[in-house]
């Protein structure tokens, strides 16, 4: 199957986190000038990392919740 046509058949969700992927990916090896392949294992604490990000994540997901119930809760 070609690569155009893969896409056409994958669930949009899947394609737009692939092309979420392919920006983060760019990014990355931008800042960093390699791509996550090439990054040296001594030089990075991946679990440190993860969950750094994680806890990124939970404080951006509740900021979305507590805009949504703004939004959504009459005044």
């Amino acid at each position: 199957m070609s690569g155009a046509n893969e896409a056409q058949n994958r669930p949009e969700v899947t394609n737009r986190i692939i092309e979420l992927l392919d920006k983060q990916n760019e990014k990355g090896k931008a800042k960093y000038g390699s791509t996550i392949d090439q990054a040296s294992d001594q030089h990075y604490d991946w679990k440190l990392m993860a969950m750094e990000e994680m806890v990124d994540l939970i404080q951006y997901q509740q900021k979305e919740i507590m805009r949504l119930e703004r939004l959504l809760t009459p005044r």
